[in-house]
């Protein structure tokens, strides 16, 4: 059977459909051959792309693929046969094109552009830094954020960088089109800050967000607070790309920055998410225990208090899930879990706990759960779709992930 078939195949989708019509936006990207694997890149309401990796005799070969929504079948934008296999793909999606940053771990990344419409390859460059690839963020289809760490042959650079700096990870900006690296100064980015790009009045900005640790590492601070030096902050600042690639260019020791929220040692303050208007932040207030969604507008920065997280008189525990600006309480009754939305969700639904782990709500009426099969030696991962009107179920075969309403089978 060829790809196209099965995704031709009904037999080989899950059976959602209902009298209004297929109430799920599913998309199967699942392959018949069973040495490959599937990545999605994006999804929007016309195509999906994603890549593809076929492992056969001992030669691994990169397909990037177009699905669109309105036709079953796929697009090749272009194949690639791998010659180093050790190394990571990090794809990134913008209007038009394709970003891919390749790495293993070392020194060195390389970066290829492709075009959506017609798959020509529109740039393939290199570039090398001192110490191992950590992580990237792409910034735009031009700017990549580098994070590295030391490496055995830079270890004396890193502990000098970290005597002067304080900081044991090194960040960098790499530009596509002039092929050049610099050096990112401001101590923001440099301790971690994540940096979350979005548009927001026309405009292309970055937030930065700088959490203090882990939320067990603030609680903790917050319960020895008379014993810290200085106070214990998470926060979190925006400004537009253009400011932003203007102030690293210009070796600036700090890029111009707008504060958004802040959360002192008593608090805590954790991005969200975010959806086409806002950005979501989790706010809890540890000497009263109280619990907020707080949303910034992308456009205007104004700021609302969305949600609370928390649990009625009569309530013992529930633990709060969001994703993609949606959010959720989950209520242990026994046998079965109850989920009711808080955030741009009015499910209220009750599950049972056999069928796994909730990951999400689509359309107000599917959950999709997560359940693990372990011998101890080998786990299982394996999903399942919940009608929380029909009641009825189906086990997924295979991985999957959402895309705002959409489930995808890879």
């Amino acid at each position: 059977m060829t790809k196209t078939d099965r995704i031709n195949s009904a037999e080989n989708r899950p059976d959602i459909r209902t009298t209004e019509g297929e109430i799920l936006k599913l998309a199967d990207l699942g392959s018949a051959a069973a040495a490959c694997k599937n990545q999605l890149i994006s999804c929007s309401s016309e195509h999906i792309y994603y890549a593809q990796e076929t492992h056969t005799e001992g030669r691994l070969d990169l397909s990037l693929l177009d699905r669109s929504r309105n036709e079953p079948a796929e697009r090749v934008l272009a194949v690639y046969h791998v010659t180093k296999p050790d190394y990571l793909i990090h794809y990134s999606a913008f209007p038009g094109m394709i970003l891919a940053v390749l790495e293993n771990g070392g020194s060195e990344a390389w970066f290829l552009k492709l075009d959506k419409q017609t798959g020509r390859e529109l740039q393939r460059s290199h570039t090398r830094f001192a110490g191992n690839f950590a992580s990237c963020c792409a910034l735009d289809p031009d700017h990549v954020l580098l994070r590295t760490a030391p490496s055995r042959r830079d270890a004396s650079l890193f502990q000098e960088y970290r005597r002067h700096t304080g900081f044991s990870q090194a960040a960098s900006l790499y530009d596509l089109k002039k092929d050049c690296c610099w050096s990112v100064q401001d101590p923001r980015i440099c301790a971690g800050a994540e940096l979350f790009p979005f548009t927001g009045g026309g405009e292309q900005k970055l937030l930065a967000a700088c959490s203090y640790g882990t939320e067990a590492e603030k609680r903790k601070a917050y319960q020895s607070r008379r014993f810290l030096k200085e106070p214990a902050k998470d926060c979190a600042w925006s400004c537009t790309l253009e400011d932003f690639l203007f102030a690293v260019e210009a070796d600036c020791p700090a890029v111009p920055m707008s504060p958004v929220l802040q959360a002192g040692t008593d608090g805590l303050l954790r991005f969200a998410g975010q959806d086409a208007d806002d950005l979501y932040f989790r706010a809890l207030h540890f000497p009263t225990e109280s619990q907020h969604i707080l949303a910034v507008s992308k456009h205007t920065g104004a700021k609302r208090n969305a949600a609370q997280l928390n649990l009625g008189p009569q309530e013992s525990s529930a633990r709060f899930v969001g994703q993609d600006g949606r959010f959720f309480k989950l209520t242990d009754c026994g046998s079965t879990v109850r989920v009711q939305g808080i955030l741009n969700s009015t499910v209220d639904t009750a599950y049972d706990k056999a069928l796994g782990r909730f990951v999400t709500c689509l359309e107000d009426r599917f959950l999709l759960l997560q359940d693990v099969l372990s011998d101890g030696k080998d786990s299982l991962l394996f999903y399942h779709l919940f009608d929380a009107k029909t009641r009825k179920v189906k086990e997924l075969d295979g991985s999957c992930t959402v895309q705002g309403d959409t489930l995808i089978l890879l």
